[in-house]
């Protein structure tokens, strides 16, 4: 009677945890086109991946927006399952389960085109700047490091579109932001026309940065990411990853 007790409490768990991996899974998620977006086309490139590699092994998901510290702070308390994307941060290892990389990202600095650059190796040598930051965005450890210490002079604005407007009137010099997203979000409607022309980026790289899917850590989410590197490793595998990165080009003018 116990062995068929047991038996019928592990078949029990077995289709509890099932049923639970089959279930929708919330993510967590912010506005970086051409990346992510909640009116995008499959809701950006990233979605669209992520979308996709959780599909290959059975599960849906479902993508809720909100400003990108919240879509942190709401994995963190557990109201999502998993929340995309995050740059590489030893900060968020220590507390979070990362993917494999999921996308690419070149990110430059941005300025206007009458601001005189001076000659740079080091970003400490561009103290006399004033740089613009996004809250909530991962950026280098050096940058953040120079910018607590007082070296690099840093404000924080709640978006992309009001540093890159702060920019234009010259409240801030250097904006560090990717270039795909800097350049749509100049040439869009949110901007007064000829935006674009009045900016420019420096030619090296600010830094590059590798997008990830972020999940709390325990036995039941390695599992789950376990199936989503699987998932994103067979798109990679027969061609999808790199038809939605054309798709990406295509779409961005790039």
């Amino acid at each position: 009677m116990k062995l068929l007790l047991a038996i019928l409490r592990l078949l029990w768990l077995c289709a509890w945890a099932a049923s639970a991996l089959a279930a929708e899974l919330l993510i967590s998620t912010g506005e970086y086109a051409p990346w992510s977006g909640e009116q995008l086309a499959q809701q950006g490139f990233v979605s669209r991946v992520v979308r996709e590699a959780f599909a290959r092994e059975g599960i849906q998901v479902r993508f809720h927006f909100m400003p990108w510290a919240r879509a942190l702070e709401s994995l963190r308390n557990g109201d999502v399952g998993a929340s995309s994307f995050w740059y590489d941060d030893p900060a968020k290892a220590q507390e979070f389960l990362y993917s494999e990389p999921i996308s690419e990202h070149r990110e430059l600095l941005f300025h206007r085109k009458d601001l005189a650059m001076p000659r740079w190796q080091k970003l400490r040598e561009l103290s006399t700047l004033r740089f613009g930051a996004t809250r909530g965005y991962t950026y280098t450890a050096e940058f953040r490091q120079l910018a607590k210490q007082g070296v690099l002079s840093v404000e924080e604005a709640n978006d992309d579109k009001t540093n890159l407007l702060k920019l234009l009137a010259g409240r801030i010099e250097l904006f560090p932001l990717d270039e795909f997203t800097g350049w749509q979000l100049l040439s869009s409607d949110a901007f007064p026309r000829g935006a674009h022309d009045l900016v420019t980026t420096e030619a090296r790289p600010f830094s590059i940065q590798y997008g990830h899917l972020l999940m709390q850590r325990s036995p039941r989410n390695e599992q789950l990411m376990a199936r989503f590197n699987a998932g994103l490793a067979k798109l990679r595998a027969d061609g999808t990853l790199e038809r939605f990165k054309l798709d990406l080009y295509r779409g961005s003018g790039q």
